[in-house]
């Protein structure tokens, strides 16, 4: 299948025009009429993804994160990313990246479906950002537990009061903790997101409002979406997410 129509499919799903201001989405790396039957799915194309992609034969790598997500002045293919782009081309292998665009569209919502939410609203309405709505009854403790195990995560962090019980739950993938004052606006018991600050944990116990830092990684779960929207476009496409953990950072 040529490069243009899977783009074509993605893009209808997921339109570009719905990035963020400041993001860059769309064809990193590669040509409109290249053919692809071999798909690499991945939250950051990191080195040691795109080594991945060189020894699988890959012809299009889809991340989450861009790239290029700030304009390069020069590229030093010593260094990454000028050696990723730099093996991009020597290897024709396509980079595509579906950021601020997926997550107004499906990020959050698929996020928020396996961890119980129900009764779905947005968050953050002049974002179209973010889902809120109910779950089951319960301490905060106990659906700490169950927001774990659905998410495949060994630990995360809580600011907030304990021995609560908790029914009204938001979540923003990803970095979302500059809308702490969103979850207070609409009163939720808990906000989950990731990348929150030792001064953002400050201002939600200010606010009065209970975080949850899942992390950021958990956005690698929209290769699941993807995996299923490519094979729908496409049975023959060969796809596969990439086994590579791109945690920059290892928990003591």
């Amino acid at each position: 299948m040529k490069l243009e129509n899977i783009i074509k499919k993605l893009n209808d799903l997921y339109p570009e025009s719905l990035k963020s201001s400041y993001d860059n989405v769309g064809l990193m790396v590669g040509s409109m009429t290249k053919d692809v039957k071999k798909v690499l799915l991945a939250l950051d194309l990191t080195r040691e993804v795109m080594d991945e992609a060189i020894e699988s034969g890959i012809d299009l790598i889809i991340t989450h994160h861009p790239l290029l997500f700030h304009p390069l002045s020069m590229i030093d293919t010593d260094k990454d990313p000028g050696s990723i782009i730099r093996d991009l081309i020597k290897y024709d292998i396509a980079n595509y990246a579906m950021h601020t665009n997926f997550d107004v569209v499906k990020m959050n919502d698929y996020l928020s479906s396996l961890i119980g939410i129900t009764n779905k609203q947005i968050l953050s309405e002049s974002e179209s950002l973010g889902i809120y709505g109910d779950i089951e009854a319960m301490k905060v403790e106990d659906y700490i537990l169950k927001v774990k195990d659905a998410f495949n995560i060994s630990s995360c962090e809580y600011y907030g009061k304990p021995n609560i019980k908790i029914s009204k739950v938001g979540i923003i993938g990803g970095s979302g903790s500059s809308r702490i004052d969103a979850a207070k606006e609409k009163n939720l018991d808990l906000f989950i997101t990731g990348d929150v600050s030792y001064s953002r944990g400050l201002e939600a116990k200010r606010l009065g409002v209970n975080v949850l830092d899942v992390g950021h990684f958990i956005e690698h779960l929209f290769t699941n979406v993807i995996f299923e929207d490519l094979k729908e476009l496409d049975k023959t496409l060969e796809i596969m997410a990439s086994k590579i953990d791109v945690i920059p950072y290892v928990r003591f």
